[in-house]
């Protein structure tokens, strides 16, 4: 069976960002997440950014399949796109790259159906489906919050925490065809459309907009590609400059996610694709269930 290499950050802290993870679950969610990749990688890299962090992952470091490395002195937002730049840089031998946050649970029906479709063109990078759980009483709650999650959406899954019978919501779903900016016109919303009879292609956004509906929907906070897709993405720490009413203002928006799916979906000729079947290849997002659970 062919393997990948796998990726992931690991910060145990607090930063600039917004945190969804409880901090006494941070290294449960890890191992969880490292348990699940380990039959299919030929070894994880796992990246922190102080001392602390290195000391909580320092004795997984004895296992030969993973390899921590310490990126200091950045900004810990920024702990991602650093990670995958110094990666890129420093080079490696596999053909094929998984990347993930560390808080979610592999699960792939037909893993060499995956690398077949990016044999077939390595442009292509395939994002899983993301199961998160959530209290069956606060199902009509996230259907309220999210204007295109529908009922569709929720699914029985035996998932690795899940409590009380809960349903799994199928997040990042396919949006509608416009859009409207708090400032500006309505504007086209690409939509997602069949690639085949396993996958659907997530197209790039039809606007410059950094918070463009198709970002969302073509989200999972972890892909699959093909090393020549992922060696010539630009990984880019998320601040942007925009000028309202002749002010020039800057922010950092979803940092974490711009290194976990935006950048590839921003780059030349990339191609991502979802399955259908969302059980066929998805992840469980374990922190998750603490959002939803705030609903």
């Amino acid at each position: 069976m062919k393997k990948f290499l796998a990726i992931t950050p690991y910060f145990g802290g607090t930063s600039s960002a917004p945190r969804q993870t409880e901090l006494n679950n941070v290294l449960r969610y890890f191992e969880y997440a490292y348990s699940s990749l380990k039959p299919y990688m030929t070894k994880l890299i796992v990246s922190v950014y102080n001392e602390k962090d290195y000391e909580t992952i320092k004795h997984h470091g004895l296992n030969p399949d993973i390899e921590i490395i310490r990126i200091e002195n950045i900004d810990p937002i920024f702990l991602p796109a650093n990670t995958v730049r110094a990666i890129q840089k420093e080079g490696f031998d596999e053909e094929y790259i998984y990347y993930t946050e560390s808080d979610q649970i592999f699960c792939a029906q037909d893993i060499d159906n995956l690398y077949k479709t990016i044999d077939y063109n390595k442009n292509i990078y395939i994002v899983p489906q993301r199961f998160e759980q959530i209290p069956n009483e606060l199902i009509p709650s996230r259907i309220n919050e999210f204007e295109d999650t529908t009922a569709a959406r929720f699914v029985e899954y035996d998932g690795a925490l899940r409590e009380n019978n809960n349903k799994y919501v199928v997040a990042n779903e396919p949006v509608t065809s416009a859009f409207k900016p708090r400032d500006g016109d309505v504007l086209k919303v690409n939509q997602v459309y069949d690639y085949d009879e396993y996958f659907y292609i997530n197209p790039a956004p039809a606007s410059n907009w950094i918070d463009s509906p198709e970002y969302g929907q073509a989200y999972g906070a972890a892909f699959l590609c093909h090393r020549d897709l992922f060696n010539r993405v630009k990984f880019m720490d998320a601040r942007f400059k925009f000028t309202h009413k002749g002010v020039t203002h800057d922010i950092e928006y979803q940092p974490t996610e711009t290194t976990a799916g935006h950048d590839l979906l921003r780059a030349e000729n990339s191609i991502c694709l979802k399955s259908k079947d969302f059980f066929y290849f998805h992840v469980d997002h374990l922190s998750g269930y603490e959002f939803n659970k705030k609903l």
